[in-house]
């Protein structure tokens, strides 16, 4: 998204703050009103998604307005409108961390995790029972529908704000979405994987998971890929049980919030602050008392025949009355078919025994031969390596055997994959789709077998920025702008992912740098990319120097595009410096290259673009002199 001289209207745009589907959101400052503001901008487009998604956040900010009066927990919204070619909703910011940081950085003190889900509930109760009429159309149970870490603000007090209605304003319009983020993925339910419905069970699935990660400080659900974690989630896996620091009635409030049968769970927002409310006050929750577990990975209690006090006084009687039994006058010797039984049943155990380790070392030395293999093989080469994989790992019940070769593939990954990067990141790359396609599947399938290997996840984040760039591309070629809008989003979130995985690593700010650029035309966000990734080291190059003219000179047709269009109005001679002057930061950075390849056609292009404007500014002058004639058309 392009913000022109980096102001809207009053807003003169700081930074961005946050990215998603068709919109973004900035940190701004409100000129009038000498505040800093969340400002939200989303494209004014023509075509049918574009319209959907635009109707979509008009609701959505009105409904927003009328919740923040009622509820404090929501953003206020201070103004909201079109400024072409935007529609922008000024909200108020908040200052902050994410609860991601929070869960980032360990473990939470369960007061704190149990203060933080009490004001959630809150929040859910309040907008689950929210009604208001709007142009005629009522609109109850408002649902947030993408609740997550991220989306939940925590102040410097301890207070909550949750963040981020964009689905919430297109359940007002349809209660389906059927786009789920790789972000949002692991806070989705199971009903919600199988039907895509989205109802207020969806919104108190988040707040379970939600909760979970706060108590254990680590991700619930974690995958290489959407469909290895649809597959976890649907299957209940939990990485780790709740620590041991956690009082069980809180621990039976996540269980229940989590339970795998949409019945078991609780009822409605209210239900779960009721049974939060009483933890806080020392008291066993409803959850408890209905014996949901202590752990995620124990099955619920179940009641057995108690023992009554006459029932244990019976046994007591009995065992006082017994009569004393006498000592055998000789040893009992047991009978021949039970020794020959027992005989027959250790032999069998012990074959068995037998069985599994020649397996296990025949595996292992399968395994060995294929990681020997491995070692000489590249990405395209995998393959090979992969299927003798699966067959070994199927034989293989230890997991001893196939061990060796589960390290060896994923260092080899790792090692492959890095090269693909660094090739990229040379002056005159050759690497292409194919070759991020293939890293692409090589890093899902390694990250199945270790998926808390940081390096390869943010490995594979990055690769799969680069394949969304790259299809941006070619949507944008094909004029298909809401399509490659979406897709050059999804490069921002994955490329921003992979920065976030790996704090030092400068590689996805090059990746972000070039998506700003070329496919989102925003020369300010893609120079702000690139001294990122110099502050991290990289030393930047000619092609960096290549990219920023170009950004500078498309910044420079733009606004002389524009300019044409207000030939002959006021506003002309403004657009018309800007865009000299943005032709002439390109002139300058392509003559400090003008032998590296494409700077030469550049700075053609740039140079005849000054000439254009020298000549209509002279027109300008002359046709201010009475005796001139008027200014001939734009040529």
């Amino acid at each position: 998204m392009t913000t022109v001289f980096q102001r809207v209207g009053p807003y003169e745009i700081i930074r961005e703050i946050g990215r998603g589907g068709m919109a973004a959101v900035f940190l701004a400052d409100d000129t009038r009103h000498a505040r800093k503001v969340a400002l939200k901008l989303v494209p004014l487009g023509s075509d049918r998604e574009a319209r959907e998604i635009l109707e979509a956040e008009r609701l959505g900010a009105r409904l927003q307005q009328r919740l923040a009066e009622e509820c404090g927990l929501v953003p206020r919204v201070f103004e909201k409108g079109d400024q072409p070619p935007y529609y922008f909703i000024a909200m108020e910011y908040v200052e902050g961390e994410n609860l991601s940081d929070v869960i980032h950085r360990g473990p939470t003190k369960p007061a704190d995790a149990l203060r933080i889900a009490l004001a959630l509930c809150r929040f859910l109760q309040a907008a689950h029972t929210f009604v208001t009429t709007i142009d005629g159309r009522t609109s109850s149970s408002l649902v947030h529908g993408d609740l997550k870490p991220r989306n939940v603000r925590l102040t410097a007090n301890g207070d909550i704000k949750v963040l981020d209605f964009g689905i919430a304003k297109a359940l007002s319009l349809s209660r389906k979405v059927t786009r789920n983020d790789f972000g949002s993925m692991p806070y989705l339910s199971p009903e919600r994987l199988e039907s895509t419905e989205v109802d207020a069970h969806a919104d108190l699935w988040a707040l379970g998971v939600i909760l979970y990660e706060l108590l254990v400080g680590a991700p619930l659900f974690q995958g290489a890929d959407t469909r290895h974690l649809e597959q976890q989630i649907r299957a209940g896996y939990s990485r780790r049980p709740l620590p041991t620091s956690c009082p069980p009635a809180l621990q039976a409030i996540v269980a229940r919030l989590l339970s795998p049968q949409l019945s078991d769970r609780y009822p409605s927002a209210a239900a779960v602050l009721a049974d939060l409310q009483l933890v806080e006050a020392g008291k066993r929750p409803q959850a408890q008392v209905l014996g949901f577990p202590a752990r995620l990975d124990e099955a619920p209690t179940r009641r057995t025949h108690a023992t009554t006090p006459e029932g244990e006084a019976e046994v007591t009687r009995r065992t006082k009355t017994a009569a004393p039994q006498p000592a055998p006058v000789a040893p009992r010797v047991a009978p021949r078919t039970s020794t020959k039984r027992s005989h027959t049943f250790r032999t069998l155990l012990m074959l068995a025994a037998l069985l599994l380790v020649c397996n296990e070392l025949a595996v292992g030395f399968g395994a060995r031969r294929a990681a020997a293999v491995a070692t000489t093989r590249d990405l395209d080469g995998m393959e090979e390596v992969w299927a003798r994989y699966e067959a070994l790992s199927r034989r293989s019940y230890l997991r001893m055997g196939v061990a060796p070769l589960e390290r060896t593939l994923e260092d080899r990954v790792g090692v492959l994959a890095d090269q693909v990067i660094a090739n990229y990141r040379s002056p005159t790359p050759t690497v292409r789709e194919r070759q991020w396609r293939t890293a692409q599947k090589n890093l899902q399938q390694a990250l199945v077998l270790v998926p808390e290997n940081h390096m390869l996840r943010a490995a594979l984040r990055y690769s799969e920025g680069h394949l969304h760039r790259i299809d941006g591309e070619a949507e944008k070629l094909r004029r298909h702008t809401t399509a490659a809008s979406q897709q050059f989003t999804d490069a921002v979130a994955a490329f921003r992912e992979a920065a976030e995985l790996r704090r030092d690593w400068p590689d996805p700010f090059l990746g972000l740098a070039r998506t700003f650029i070329y496919g989102l035309e925003d020369i300010d966000r893609g120079a702000d990319a690139m001294r990122a990734a110099q502050k991290l080291g990289y030393a930047m190059g000619d092609r960096e120097t290549l990219q920023l003219a170009d950004g500078y000179r498309a910044r420079g047709d733009g606004l002389l595009q524009t300019a044409r269009q207000l030939a002959e109005l006021p506003q002309e001679p403004e657009y018309l410096q800007r865009a000299a002057d943005a032709y002439r930061q390109a002139q300058g950075l392509y003559e400090r290259i003008s032998g590296f390849p494409g700077a030469a056609g550049g700075l053609r292009h740039t140079r005849r673009r000054l000439e254009q404007i020298d000549r209509r500014n002279a027109e300008r002058e002359l046709s201010r002199a009475p005796q001139e004639s008027e200014p001939t058309p734009w040529r």
